[in-house]
């Protein structure tokens, strides 16, 4: 039995009542929920993302979606050796 780790993306939903929030849960894994900004965090498979944001977008209770560019952040600091860094550290000392 082997497991199978589906590729997911995060797409933050503005809301505009903080009380629907747990209305996201059917279209994702809710992971944050901000009381103060009125936004939430979801997490949805790669392959659904665009058909789960214009069902998002069409609800009343939603602002707006915008996708999370967390995944793309992380990729970007895996890349990065420190071998660079540590030469132009010691430069500045």
């Amino acid at each position: 039995m082997t497991l199978d780790i589906q590729p997911t993306t995060g797409l933050i939903v503005y809301l505009h009542s903080i009380r629907h929030s747990r209305n996201l849960k059917s279209y994702g894994r809710l992971y944050y929920v901000s009381k103060r900004m009125r936004y939430g965090l979801i997490y949805v498979n790669k392959d659904d993302e665009e058909e789960i944001t214009k069902k998002l977008s069409s609800q009343n209770y939603v602002k707006q979606v915008v996708p999370s560019h967390l995944n793309e952040l992380v990729h970007e600091v895996e890349g990065k050796t420190d071998l660079e860094d540590d030469d132009l550290a010691d430069e500045d000392y």
